[in-house]
């Protein structure tokens, strides 16, 4: 038996993750980052550095948390070289404004209110909240210490309750006049 045979992942772990994990880390991953395609793309890419370090005898503690980790750099890293790119085209002439479509005041949602947060918040609130990580696992995924995972929660949930509080005045209203 080679060494490290034991760490690596099994069809069975790998269906299992397919099946379950996934479709939830897609879609946190999607909701932090703004971006439903690249968070596919993070998350395969995440997953395919999980099975080559498995391969090579590496243990991947959690699944589900590294693939998360992994996938949410990912999408940093992928930020980051967009705004390295429009800074470069800032610095071309100009030759014709792109077309921007007008976004809809009627889809005004959690998703758009997330969008609105802080980087850090909205990964914390996500990772806390969508894929119900404890404080402890958001903590080890994003890196940081658990009293900054709750500071910035309360920051979160103080940001998303005044922006999501707005989209029910209407309601508010019609049960106040009648």
């Amino acid at each position: 038996m080679f060494p490290g045979r034991e760490a690596r992942l099994d069809d069975a772990e790998i269906r299992g993750f397919l099946a379950r994990d996934y479709p939830r880390l897609v879609n946190a991953v999607a909701l932090a980052s703004g971006s439903y395609p690249a968070a596919e793309d993070a998350v395969q890419e995440a997953l395919v550095r999980a099975w080559i370090r498995s391969e090579r005898g590496e243990h991947v503690e959690s699944l589900p948390g590294w693939v998360a980790a992994v996938a949410l750099n990912l999408t940093r890293s992928g930020w980051r070289r967009t705004m390295a790119e429009r800074r470069a085209r800032r610095r071309l002439p100009e030759r014709s404004a792109p077309f921007v479509a007008a976004p809809s005041e009627e889809h005004v949602d959690v998703a758009q209110a997330l969008e609105a947060l802080p980087r850090r918040q909205r990964e914390v609130a996500v990772l806390r909240y969508l894929l119900e990580m404890s404080t402890a696992e958001v903590a080890a995924v994003l890196g940081i210490s658990e009293g900054t995972v709750k500071s910035s929660l309360a920051r979160a949930r103080t940001h998303l309750v005044e922006a999501l509080a707005v989209h029910d005045t209407e309601v508010t209203n019609d049960v106040e006049g009648r």
